[in-house]
């Protein structure tokens, strides 16, 4: 009787459970459609830690991303498109391999700054906790997310990523990350419009200033070693502009020695420490020769007097000097510094005709690449250093018959190297 009435037990639960069942599947369905598993939201929407944040009314979220997944985030740039169907400028072949080798050979110091994007359409924003700022943004992946700032550096990134040796060497660079500006811009012509003012007010630093602050170059450090170890350049030298400003009683700027370095050591393949020498020694011996220079570091006269008055107080003769100084190490090893006394003869004014065509054009400083090889040309002959064919190319075309050049000194071109 009992085994019996256990099993008629049995029996009513199996029917109970069948009448459930519809009820179960029901109710799965539902929360199917409503609730998606953690694979499901995967591969249907990204999710990032953000904080949100409100500008001009409207929300915008600052999210951090992987790198490895910069180039899915973002639709890639149709270069193809005219420029009123799109919102960014096209990829520039130049830099991307430039900012990607930056990357790649700097691996423990390299700085990405944030990407611009616009989504177009809605995301969702779940707060970590009621009126918090911070928690997570999903967006589905079938929206649109474009670069409206930093598209060098999203494909700079992927490229840093496809280079062999770079998984080989460092495999963990995908799972670095780099922050991301995101706003909602739904229509094409809200983003061209917020790209047009995200650029509306870009400066880029000047050269000096980035020289300055440029741990890496070595040319770079090295002009920092030369100003240090010059005095009159440490004491009439603008660190922070390009050009000095009328009213400075600075003589040069940082930039400007750079280039007269630069130009000095053309063709040297020495040692850091052994260029520095060079370097030092021989801008120590040009201020020692010229004398209205030391009267501005005395502050007999300033700096825009000077200006005013010679052409020597200008760039385009530093950079000249550079170039001559490369010439003159080089033919003149043993007594180059008795050879350099004889800029001290050499008539600076800005009234001096041979100066024109040459650092002057029409009574005005001019700087380029001929000015400074013509001005460079005067030096070197005044000096009695030859002139290569390069430079008797230039003079072909000056209209001014100043200086004279003498035709015994012409040779043909030859490798600079500074000893």
């Amino acid at each position: 009787m009992r085994k019996k009435n256990e099993t008629k037990k049995n029996d009513l639960k199996r029917d109970d459970s069948k009448k459930d069942a519809p009820e179960k599947t029901a109710a799965a369905k539902e929360a199917l459609a409503t609730h998606r598993t953690p694979q499901q939201n995967i591969a249907s929407e990204w999710s990032f830690p953000a904080i949100r944040g409100v500008q001009a009314g409207g929300e915008y979220y600052s999210v951090m991303v992987h790198l490895r997944d910069v180039a899915k985030l973002f639709a890639p740039v149709d270069g193809k498109l005219p420029p009123e169907l799109r919102a960014q400028r096209v990829l520039s072949k130049v830099r991307v391999p430039k900012i990607a080798d930056y990357i790649t050979k700097n691996p423990t110091n390299y700085t990405l700054p944030a990407l611009v994007g616009a989504i177009d359409g809605l995301p969702r924003f779940e707060p970590a906790h009621e009126k918090s700022h911070m928690g997570t943004l999903y967006i589905p992946r079938d929206m649109t997310v474009a670069v409206l700032d930093g598209q060098h550096r999203r494909a700079a990134v992927v490229m840093a990523l496809s280079q062999e040796y770079v998984r080989k060497r460092r495999g963990s660079l995908g799972d670095e990350s780099i922050c991301v500006t995101l706003f909602v811009d739904a229509g094409l012509e809200k983003a061209q419009q917020r790209f047009a003012d995200l650029n509306r007010f870009a400066v880029r630093p000047n050269n000096s200033l980035g020289l300055l602050y440029d741990h890496r170059d070595e040319l770079a450090n090295l002009t920092r070693a030369v100003v240090r170890e010059v005095p009159l350049f440490a004491q009439l030298t603008d660190g922070e502009k390009t050009s000095v400003s009328g009213g400075s009683n600075k003589l040069f700027a940082l930039a400007s020695i750079h280039a007269a370095t630069k130009a000095l050591l053309a063709g040297f393949s020495g040692s850091f420490e052994a260029a520095k020498k060079i370097a030092v020694e021989f801008w120590n011996e040009v201020t020692r020769v010229m004398p209205d220079w030391h009267e501005v570091g005395l502050g007999k006269i300033k700096a825009q007097v000077l200006r005013d008055r010679c052409v020597h107080a200008h760039a385009v003769v530093l950079e000249a000097l550079g170039r001559a100084g490369n010439a003159l190490l080089r033919e003149r090893r043993e007594d180059w510094k008795s050879v350099l006394a004889g800029l001290g003869t050499l008539d600076w004014s800005r009234a001096s005709p041979r100066w024109e065509g040459r650092a002057l054009v029409n009574g005005r400083i001019a700087k380029n690449a001929a000015s400074v090889i013509l001005t460079a040309n005067l030096i070197k002959v005044h000096l009695g250093l030859e002139l290569f064919i390069e430079d008797r190319r230039h003079e072909s075309v000056l209209v001014s018959e100043e200086p004279q050049i003498d035709e015994d000194n012409m040779q043909g071109d030859g490798a600079a190297t500074a000893a």
